[in-house]
């Protein structure tokens, strides 16, 4: 029989933190990234965005903005935000923009 997976607990905690003070975000998928530093410092990054706009003035495809795939780096239509956590699962930094974050 195999195993159930498991929850990634910074996720979890990154999810609880956009429900909690991002409402708007909170049907977004997360995009986790880990990070390399020394000791005490934010272990991972997770990217949250979505393009509330119905259609594009610079012409990318509805489907392709909501899966986080727009060509423009920059745009003031898109909601984003990064958030730093450290191990335990704390938030350290959350920045909103409306930068890509690649």
């Amino acid at each position: 029989m195999a195993r159930r997976k498991r929850p990634d607990p910074l996720l979890a905690a990154a999810r609880t933190y956009i429900s909690r003070y991002l409402p708007e975000l909170k049907a977004a998928p997360l995009q986790l990234r880990m990070l390399d530093g020394p000791p005490g410092s934010p272990c991972c990054a997770v990217m949250v965005e979505t393009c509330p706009a119905g259609a594009c003035p610079r012409g990318v495809p509805v489907l392709a903005a909501a899966r986080g795939e727009c060509t423009v780096r920059d745009c003031p239509l898109r909601c984003s935000v990064r958030l730093l956590l450290n191990r335990s699962g704390m938030v350290v930094q959350a920045t909103r923009s409306g930068i890509h974050w690649s």
